[in-house]
């Protein structure tokens, strides 16, 4: 890091280039006023409001560019030394962007007119006796103009207070993103090996004396296997930044719901199921966070029953739609409340972010039961 000495000459540079601007724009004001008055005197309001125009048309011209922010921008960490909130600006984007660039622009050229000032003060006045004092006081003079403008850069050239609180919702959008991404990822490949699992335990244990049957495990492994392949290539495809929406693959939803009931049937698990109402026609917000839910609840049955079979039931009514999954089982999530598991979770923000309803607890000595409820506007607003 620079000492003070460095710092104090690069602030004093940044301080000269506005005063040789300043300077150049005083020079062609000066010129262009002596041409107009030459030969026809003209009142002093003209001169004065030609001046005025002459100055701040260059000004404003220069100012609205919008790589005049980022040119500023890279002069004030390297000269001033100091570090503006988000790195070094881009071009200005918007008119409030170009408008504080303005801003800043005239802050600056203004603050090289007053060293030029007193540059000229000091050679109208100067003598023998006070030269030195006039050149340490307008050294002091450009140090101070240097930090003062060091102070302001950041407000006038970092983002502004609106543009600082949408990097924060967009940091906060993309965090919410990926969690939303883990939770997929969480569902369809933990049912996939749950499947997978259960499949191969059961294929090894019959495999010598009932090929068929381990045949058939092992083909519901690869369909288990593959179907969570896509299912990964979707929520991936989603976190790389040059797939668009519209490009990544399709999320599964309640279309695929008679799919999903096979392959669970196929890992063992005898789900028996009903669909009351037409859920085709659900918007696909609800139809894939429900197709989620179902794939969970079958999850946690394949891995909890204690006699191979669930209970699955999907209802659509005018308002919402139901689901609702009944199995066997004595110690499903034993000795932990209700809810507290990871899949529970999952199902449980699912619902909540949709402003549905979710319950899972005991219902007899030996079974339990899932109720997920998912508002049919959801999604269509």
């Amino acid at each position: 890091m620079p000492g003070p000495p460095t710092r104090f000459y690069l602030r004093i540079v940044f301080v000269l280039i506005g005063a040789a601007l300043a300077l150049a724009l005083g020079l062609l004001d000066a010129t262009l006023i002596a041409a107009m008055v030459q030969g026809t005197p003209l009142p002093i309001w003209a001169v004065s409001f030609f001046g005025a125009v002459f100055v701040v048309a260059p000004i404003v011209a220069l100012g609205l560019v919008p790589a005049m922010r980022t040119i500023e921008g890279v002069a004030v960490q390297t000269l001033l030394m100091i570090d503006l909130p988000g790195g070094a600006p881009g071009p200005a984007g918007s008119w409030p962007q170009r408008r504080r660039t303005l801003d800043w622009f005239a802050v600056h050229l203004a603050s090289g007119a007053v060293l030029v000032a007193g540059v000229m003060a000091t050679i109208a006045f100067a003598s023998v006796w006070v030269i030195v004092p006039l050149l340490v006081g307008l050294v002091a003079l450009a140090v101070g103009l240097g930090e003062l403008l060091a102070r302001a850069a950041p407000s006038m050239l970092g983002p502004a207070a609106a543009e600082r609180v949408a990097v924060l919702e967009n940091d906060v959008e993309r965090a919410v993103a990926r969690n939303r991404i883990a939770g997929e990822i969480h569902d369809s490949v933990g049912h996939a090996l749950s499947l997978v699992s259960v499949q191969a335990g059961a294929a090894r244990k019959v495999i010598a004396h009932n090929p068929e049957f381990a045949e058939a495990a092992l083909k519901a492994i690869e369909t288990a296997a593959r179907d969570a392949a896509a299912d990964l290539d979707h929520v991936l495809g989603l976190l790389r930044e040059d797939v668009t929406p519209a490009e990544a693959p399709p999320a599964p939803d309640l279309d695929s719901l008679e799919q999903l009931v096979r392959a669970t049937c196929a890992a063992g698990l005898a789900v028996d199921h009903d669909v009351h109402g037409d859920i085709t026609t659900v918007s696909s917000l609800v139809s894939r966070e429900a197709y989620r839910i179902v794939q969970e609840a079958l999850t946690n049955a394949l891995k909890y029953s204690t006699d191979g079979t669930a209970r699955l039931v999907v209802t659509r009514s005018a308002a919402a739609l139901t689901v609702t999954l009944v199995n066997r089982s004595k110690d499903q999530w034993s000795g932990r409340p209700a809810g507290t598991g990871r899949g529970l979770r999952g199902m449980t923000e699912r619902v909540q972010a949709l402003g549905g309803s979710f319950s899972s607890a005991s219902v007899a000595p030996d079974a339990w039961m899932l109720s997920a409820t998912l508002p049919l506007t959801a999604g269509r607003q």
